[in-house]
């Protein structure tokens, strides 16, 4: 009887520590009542001042590639779509390059467990400014309940089929090349876009996983997408923390995160570690404040400027890779390889 008692209040302890999350305060110019079609522009964001960039490198000037890891020539307007507006299965985030001309890739980021996914403007923005259309959608799972990994990618896949055909008509003008469509997650959605791939391997031309986890459910359950064979034979690059294995309560736990990934998925890949950050640290710096316990249990640096710089230097990897991935710029091959010229001190630095 004490072990069954113990355990309730375990699980209740559990349950408490990881809602402060749902309770988050919402982003700047996230108004419930607003039309789900309007425009916003995030003039709170740093996309202010484009005087120091290089021209839009669209026009194939690669005269700097380090200019990838400063924001893009591109302005960024975001538009929130509501579930059920014109059939939409979930709500979602697109974030469009604004004067983005021909055809735009595609890059679909799915947020980590109990997060929002609007909690990684900072890091979609950059990304989306180097003439990317992003797309996030957001997840429904909890820690006492809701969709396992395996269901969840069952409504990814259906949503990104459904973007795929209604994307065009959410957009103010340009068209999303979906021949050049890419996926990306973070934590639990690194996951959760693994088994989309083992079960529709050609939805996507390439995968970065943003310090992606793989480790079962806290309370219990098996569902890692790793114990099968990998199916995805597109290119794939897996940005880990230093700090995801550390603490009490490893959020990246070794034998499940970064390195896992990589070592699973076959050539040709990348694998970078960045030094002093956690698993938690790319998220949006307000959003890592209000996330409550759900952040808070997650080793990370507490520096906030060094998180600026890891979201910068996140946003500016993925650009690079999904420039050459999607958009046939090899050149940036050369850059992702150099880490010795990169921004921000790695830890580990790996291809094959």
């Amino acid at each position: 009887m004490k072990k069954t008692i113990l355990s309730f209040f375990a699980i209740l302890f559990l349950f408490v520590l990881f809602t402060g999350c749902e309770n988050s305060k919402s982003k700047p110019n996230q108004d419930d009542e607003q039309n789900n079609d309007s425009l916003i522009t995030t003039d709170d964001s740093p996309l202010t001042d484009h005087d120091s960039q290089l021209p839009d490198d669209d026009t194939g000037n690669t005269a700097d590639l380090q200019a990838i890891f400063n924001l893009g020539p591109h302005f960024v307007n975001i538009i929130d779509i509501k579930e059920g507006d014109n059939g939409a299965p979930r709500d979602f985030r697109i974030f469009e390059p604004t004067g983005a001309t021909g055809l735009v890739p595609v890059v679909h980021f799915l947020h980590g467990f109990q997060l929002k996914n609007t909690y990684y403007d900072d890091v979609l923005i950059h990304l989306s400014s180097h003439g990317f259309i992003v797309v996030s959608g957001q997840s429904e799972h909890s820690l006492m309940g809701g969709d396992t990994s395996v269901v969840e990618a069952t409504k990814v896949t259906a949503f990104i089929e459904w973007i795929k055909t209604n994307l065009a008509s959410k957009l103010t003008g340009m068209t999303p090349d979906f021949d050049n469509f890419a996926v990306s997650g973070h934590s639990r959605g690194g996951k959760v876009t693994n088994h989309v791939l083992n079960t529709a391997p050609a939805i996507a031309k390439c995968f970065f996983g943003l310090d992606p986890v793989d480790a079962p459910p806290p309370l219990g359950g098996d569902d890692p997408s790793l114990n099968n064979p990998v199916q995805f034979q597109g290119k794939s690059m897996f940005l880990g923390a230093e700090k995801g294995p550390e603490g009490m309560q490893a959020c990246a736990p070794a034998d499940h995160n970064s390195v896992n990934f990589y070592f699973g998925f076959p050539s040709p890949s990348r694998h970078i570690i960045a030094a002093g950050v956690g698993h938690m640290d790319m998220v949006d710096e307000p959003d890592l404040k209000a996330c409550g316990t759900t952040c808070s249990l997650c080793a990370g640096s507490k520096d906030n400027a060094l998180n600026t710089q890891f979201r910068t230097y996140s946003g500016g990897l993925m650009a690079a890779f999904f420039s050459s991935a999607l958009k046939g710029k090899t050149e940036y091959e050369t850059l992702l390889g150099d880490f010795m010229t990169h921004p921000f001190l790695t830890k580990v630095s790996e291809s094959k």
